[in-house]
């Protein structure tokens, strides 16, 4: 049986953009992620609506004010691309109905 880490390895050494994840269990999944991130030595940031978004992962995250989900699409594509970069945007269906944000993400 394949993990969530083991899949997300997969995708990301694809080169996949983007993967959905849907969930009931979801700080259970973003903990997996997160050790993933800091086991392959890769960025991670993940964003909410309420916390804004926080880079780092885990204990040494720190909280920014982009609280604004395309600020976070935005601020994602900033990351160093030395080496691979997760954002992960936690309840972000509820803004793929804007324009905006759709075409931040397609581009």
């Amino acid at each position: 049986m394949k993990t969530l880490a083991n899949k997300m390895r997969e995708y990301v050494e694809g080169c996949f953009t983007a993967i959905w994840i849907q969930t009931h269990e979801p700080q259970e999944a973003i903990a997996e992620v997160m050790t993933l991130c800091r086991e392959q030595q890769w960025q991670l940031a993940t964003w909410d609506v309420d916390r804004g978004l926080r880079t780092g992962g885990g204990g040494e995250s720190e909280s920014t004010t982009a609280s604004d989900p395309l600020a976070a699409v935005k601020a994602a594509g900033a990351m160093s691309s030395e080496q691979p970069a997760i954002v992960v945007l936690e309840n972000y269906h509820r803004y793929l109905g804007s324009a905006e944000v759709v075409q931040a993400l397609v581009t």
